[in-house]
């Protein structure tokens, strides 16, 4: 088997303010037909011809020889599903990885035992989990189309259904396992929509017990499902609809392009609040997106809104893929030449620090000097630190990339006991690698400590390529545990001597710091009465007893407004109270000039004396 490497074309569109910068990137593959995207939206799948296709953002687009489909895969792009040909030429269900090059091909999950093919077809895999559980569509002994679950422990099974005479198909798995989607058809031939959660299946219907079309997508908890074929008696229209067991089926609209519909909802976000799909007919379908806020819209519509301008020459059809957050979306099109995928990604500029933090317990320490000799066996220990972009050197182009480590944010602790690293020619520094080729992996190689003639390393190798979808240090967040652990070292070591560390947990999160604020203030001249309060940008309520200095209590970020004014007036004596330099922008410093001046009501002060007019 080989691979074909083809790169894709990013275009980096900006309209408006930074913030709603946006970029439209070409897959860059002829006929590419998008079905799918990671966590992250950084790696996408789909079928271009007879083959389908792997792309990442650094290294474009891989064609996988040999397998087709390209129908689905799990969370983090581990394993791509679709098929390939057995010793027989009958297309079977199969599995390709990130190393399917070096190792030779795909993973043959096969067909059902005793399966008859028929059209050289027996099975094709739709949709992975997170956990190794592969769905999809297989033939039996009577070739009748049916929908399986497959694990490397159970084999390939049945899916009940309520029709079992009836040809059905599991479209997608939810990331956890818990929750397949997919169709089962009625006697007339309707495909209908279905929902196995822990093997037991549920036939979606709408409100009136009609039943709706097939389910095509799951978010990652299996609490909300999306499909098509909800019919709107109101509008004759065919919609998209929505599920989750708190509001069951709910039709969420379709476009009325000669003729409203068919709409699909092909993929969802992890909240549920993105839906994203097609509406309309052949070369009149354009892609989709729904929120709760926005309904139904033309997708290019939407990412216009958010200020990205879709390249002349691209009308995008449907979008087969969303990122879990929402802001990234994969679909195919008409492009300039032909037809082609595409992935819009309308993040904001991301952020350039992230924080490490490993959890673990000491299993042996003989260290003879340093902060940590004498730490018992069994004692907590702790590390943290933040790593940055800034000066980062990609070894592989999206599989390895080295950060440095800020090293005033570096602590070790181990009980009480404490220490940092030093500065290096080269570090210290942090290497995410993804996908390398398979592996994913977190190294802090062998690092000098404060304490003299001692190093630090931390290592773990996760085999199965689970735990990034690219090797961006940004939008990681993640915490994982032993079970994406085979190989950890992490040790700090003096010669022969050492303490070796348990590793429990290990977390990276994105790092934004907190705002810059500054204080509101100024000074109140002229005050008698009693019950003076002032109030900052309608709250923040301030009350004054005195002339003199004040500051309200609650910091403003730089460049906030404000405004200064009063909510009570003083009395006994009845005063007015007026603000100047009230207004204004914070810029980079404390508010101090605000003046609040009081005078005495001098009607007061006649009606008090007795004085009531001419």
């Amino acid at each position: 088997m080989r691979a074909s490497l083809l790169s894709g074309i990013t275009l980096a569109l900006f309209a408006g303010h930074a913030t709603a910068a946006g970029t439209f990137t070409d897959v860059g593959l002829g006929g590419a037909q998008l079905t799918a995207l990671s966590h992250n939206g950084r790696i996408a799948t789909g079928a271009a011809g007879g083959a389908a296709w792997r792309w990442n953002k650094d290294r474009g687009a891989v064609l996988l020889d040999g397998f087709t489909g390209g129908n689905g895969m799990s969370s983090w792009g581990q394993p791509v599903a679709g098929s390939t040909l057995d010793g027989d030429g009958n297309a079977v269900a199969a599995l390709a990885y990130s190393n399917f090059d070096v190792a030779g091909g795909p993973v043959i999950v096969g067909g059902y035992a005793g399966g008859v093919p028929q059209d050289a077809f027996l099975s094709s895999a739709y949709g992975a989990s997170d956990n190794g559980v592969v769905v999809g569509v297989a033939l039996d002994d009577s070739s009748n189309a049916f929908a399986f679950r497959w694990s490397a422990a159970e084999g390939m099974t049945r899916l009940d259904v309520n029709r079992p005479a009836n040809a059905s198909r599991a479209n997608a798995i939810s990331a956890d396992g818990s929750t397949v989607i997919g169709w089962n058809d009625e006697d007339t031939g309707f495909r209908t929509g279905v929902i196995w959660q822990d093997g037991v299946p549920l036939d979606l219907a709408d409100a009136a017990g009609n039943p709706v079309g097939e389910a095509l997508a799951v978010n990652s908890d299996g609490s909300v499902v999306v499909g098509s074929g909800y019919n709107n008696p109101d509008t004759g229209g065919s919609e998209a609809w929505r599920w989750t067991a708190a509001t069951g089926v709910q039709g969420i609209g379709c476009i009325d392009n000669f003729g409203c519909g068919p709409a699909y909802g092909f993929a969802v976000s992890d909240d549920g609040n993105v839906v994203v799909g097609a509406s309309g007919f052949g070369f009149d379908r354009l892609a989709t997106i729904w929120t709760p806020d926005g309904g139904m819209q033309l997708l290019t519509d939407y990412a216009t809104a958010q200020g990205l301008t879709i390249p002349d020459g691209w009308t995008l059809s449907s979008a087969g893929g969303v990122s879990a957050d929402g802001k990234t979306i994969g679909g195919w099109g008409l492009g300039p030449v032909s037809i082609g995928s595409w992935v819009i990604d309308l993040h904001d500029a991301p952020p350039t620090e992230a924080v490490l933090e490993a959890h673990g317990t000491i299993n042996w320490n003989d260290l003879p000097t340093g902060p940590f000799a004498g730490v018992p066996v069994g004692t907590e220990v702790s590390m943290t630190f933040r790593m940055t972009t800034d000066g980062a050197f990609e070894l592989e182009p999206g599989e390895d990339t080295r950060y440095s480590i800020e090293l005033d944010t570096f602590q070790l602790h181990a009980g009480d006991a404490s220490d940092s690293l030093i500065a290096t020619d080269f570090g210290p520094g942090v290497q995410i690698a993804n996908d390398y080729p398979l592996s994913d992996g977190i190294h802090l190689f062998s690092t000098p400590t404060l304490t003299p003639g001692q190093t630090m390393e931390f290592e773990l190798f996760n085999p199965g390529g689970d735990m990034f979808d690219s090797d961006d240090l940004d939008r990681i967040n993640r915490t994982f545990g032993p079970e994406f652990f085979e190989k950890i070292s992490w040790i700090v070591e003096q010669g022969s001597f050492g303490m070796y560390m348990d590793l429990q947990s290990v977390s990276i999160n994105d790092y934004v710091a907190a705002p810059t604020t500054y204080l509101i203030g100024g000074t109140v001249s002229g005050l008698a009465g009693s019950g003076l309060v002032l109030q900052q940008n309608g709250g923040d309520d301030l009350a004054i007893d005195a002339d003199g200095a004040f500051v309200f209590a609650t910091a403003l970020a730089d460049g906030s407004a404000y405004t200064v004014s009063v909510l009570t007036q003083p009395t006994t004596p009845a005063q007015i109270c007026t603000v100047d330099a009230g207004d204004g922008t914070v810029s980079g410093a404390d508010i101090t000039n605000v003046m609040v001046t009081c005078v005495t009501d001098i009607s007061d002060t006649l009606f008090v004396d007795g004085f009531d007019g001419p």
